[in-house]
């Protein structure tokens, strides 16, 4: 695998962004994609009874190698991101792979198929479940786990936990949720009516099995109807697995979780991800919170929630500004108001080629989560103008993490090379970024499909002919690998379709393999889809070599600001200061257009601690920024007056 990445890190070198030059009067108007489009398609065909042999071994490239794993009816059911396709448990070498039946592998299009691997995703065994019989029940947007009881190794001691909405002839029925034995047998299903005011309440997100036993998957609710729909927030269903019985205790009524938020209470890019011991979880999506301690500009920030009891009661994590991380600082642009000032934004809820759908996520050996996306600089934080973005700005993708005190930082992956593809047949397909760990925690991965023009004579500027791309993360030393193409000019270049990612990553040595499936559609949606694990993409120790981002959230400096208080604020408000040494002190207030509507002029002051007075009587209610300026140095805040 080592000569394999070195030959592709030698051929393909990594986009350079921080030379690039800043166009900052480029800008375009974008409008936000339906909530729905990630959450509902149509229900067609069930697919034909045939029969396949399961383990044809495609041409090897190096060290990758493509099996068939399954096959589905028709596209509908692997397209979303929001399902656990593929899934990992190290201790025993498996790989997982569920998804809707139908096919070239038999059985219909109502009905689950899962393949389970015990040598590293080489053969595949798979079984099937169907809804109860006579029901009219038809499976659909499954995800799939194996529950290991702690010392198993033997796959007949195994259960395969399901989840997901279903469906009868007149439409959306309720969800289901249920376990079977590896192999097919000990089938328990549940099925749950939705309840009357409900639209979608898709119960198949960040499905997990921990190793105790404990069950959870997530649910966006939104209530009304097609033509007319709100957002009532997620809903969490947990359970226990009881080993009396061979199934699961799931604990109803659901768990509610309602955050208060702006733009009708949306939520993009919903995840769900536990630590590996299952002690911690995090729930979340990008929205704007309607709180301006926990979103201060305005814009799609990440509003999440933690547990630390098993899913039973989740609390809103400390409010952070995304803005101090110097990260950004470092490869985003400015407003273009305020130079000084750079607002990262999570570009998930925009109708636009480059939007990504989703973020990938998951929890390190600390219990700190990670996200990585695509974070955009903001054009303005005026709110006429927050539909306008950069339009020739890199697009970048981070890894935005916990460092455990209540601060925040970020490591900057790699660039997109292409945009993603609006209505590829009748359905977006973006680069479908994808979080994974090691079994303990101490390394993350990200994982995504692109196209690189470059290799294609320069002519191809969306996703069309997508490659498999990786990058990883040692917790443990903050030292990570460079961005690796492992497609790339093998036999498997630019054939790598609705990419999903396993949650874990299997361990060989020092070796870290990372579960990855693709998918290849036919003509039309309503074709069968082959589906293939892809066996071998990863990295070694040895390839993390690049000193990362560390604890730090913003560079040594003499100058420490504080947030002002009280924010918001109406007559006066106090910015307390800390100077490391004498020097000149200012403060200025701008409005959202970057004029200058107050200041403190500069005098001389000694080095310590001191308190700025802004006094609102000549302000309008509204968003303001403001700087301290102190030998040279700026801090940029943002701050409310009522």
């Amino acid at each position: 695998m080592k000569k394999n990445l070195l030959m592709v890190l030698v051929m393909l070198a990594g986009i350079t962004v921080s030379a690039q030059q800043r166009n900052l009067s480029a800008i375009k108007q974008q409008v936000p994609r339906p909530v729905t489009s990630v959450l509902e398609n149509d229900q067609l065909q069930q697919g034909s009874q045939t029969t396949a042999d399961y383990d044809i071994l495609y041409n090897k490239s190096g060290d990758l190698l493509k099996v068939d794993v399954s096959s589905s009816s028709n596209l509908f059911g692997i397209f979303t991101t929001d399902q656990r396709v593929v899934s990992a448990h190290p201790e025993a070498n498996m790989a997982v792979f569920g998804n809707r039946a139908g096919g070239s592998f038999g059985a219909t299009g109502n009905d689950l198929r899962i393949a389970y691997s015990t040598d590293y995703g080489s053969t595949f065994n798979n079984f099937i479940v169907s809804p109860t019989a006579g029901s009219g029940f038809m499976f659909r947007y499954p995800s799939t786990v194996i529950y290991n009881p702690e010392g198993n190794t033997d796959p007949a001691n195994m259960f395969a936990i399901y989840t997901g909405p279903f469906t009868v002839t007149a439409g959306w029925k309720g969800q289901y949720f249920g376990s079977a034995r590896i192999g097919g047998t000990d089938v328990n299903t549940t099925f749950e009516d939705n309840e009357a005011t409900v639209y979608l309440n898709h119960m198949n997100n960040g499905l997990t099995a921990t190793r105790s036993g404990h069950i959870h998957v997530a649910s966006q609710r939104l209530n009304g109807t097609e033509a007319s729909y709100t957002s009532v927030g997620w809903e969490v269903l947990n359970g226990i697995f009881n080993s009396s019985t061979n199934s699961v205790d799931w604990e109803l009524p659901r768990v509610k979780v309602q955050p208060d938020l702006l733009e009708d209470g949306r939520i993009d890019a919903t995840r769900m991800v536990f630590s590996p011991d299952g002690s911690v979880g995090y729930l979340f999506g990008t929205a704007v919170d309607a709180d301006a301690n926990y979103n201060p500009y305005g814009i799609e920030w990440p509003v999440i929630y933690k547990t630390t009891d098993h899913g039973v009661t989740w609390d809103k994590t400390e409010a952070f500004d995304f803005s101090e991380i110097n990260t950004f600082f470092e490869y985003l642009w400015p407003t273009r108001a305020n130079f000084d000032l750079v607002v990262p934004r999570w570009y998930n809820k925009w109708a636009a080629p480059e939007n990504q759908s989703n973020n990938g996520a998951t929890v390190d050996k600390n219990g700190n989560l990670h996200i990585a996306g695509l974070v955009r600089s903001t054009y303005s934080i005026h709110p006429d103008s927050l539909s306008y973005t950069y339009s020739e700005e890199p697009l970048m993708i981070f890894d935005v993490f916990m460092n455990g005190d209540g601060t925040w930082n970020a490591q900057f992956v790699d660039s997109l090379r292409s945009d993603g593809l609006e209505d590829y047949l009748t359905v977006s397909m973006d680069q479908r970024i994808s979080m994974s760990r090691t079994e303990d925690g101490s390394k993350v991965f990200v994982t995504w499909a692109d196209t690189d023009p470059s290799l294609w004579g320069g002519g191809v500027t969306t996703n069309t002919q997508p490659d498999v791309f990786i990058w990883g993360y040692d917790v443990n030393t903050q030292y990570y690998t460079n961005p690796v193409n492992v497609t790339a000019l093998t036999d498997y270049w630019g054939e790598n379709y609705w990419l999903h990612v396993g949650d874990m990553v299997l361990t060989e040595g020092t070796d870290y393999y990372i579960p990855v499936s693709t998918s290849q559609n036919g003509v039309t949606e309503n074709d069968p889809v082959a589906h293939k694990y892809l066996k071998g993409p990863g990295f070694n120790e040895a390839d993390f070599v690049n000193e990362g981002a560390g604890n730090n959230t913003v560079p040594a400096t003499s100058l420490v600001a504080a947030q002002n208080y009280p924010n918001p604020f109406t007559g006066t408000s106090m910015v307390g200061v800390t100077l490391a040494k004498a020097c000149s002190l200012s403060l200025e207030v701008y409005n959202l257009v970057g004029q200058k509507v107050y200041e403190i002029p500069a005098r001389n002051v000694q080095a310590g601690n001191h308190n700025l007075v802004i006094n609102a009587g000549g302000l309008n209610s509204g968003i303001y920024t403001y700087s301290v300026i102190a030998g040279g140095e700026r801090v940029t805040r943002k701050m409310v007056v009522r």
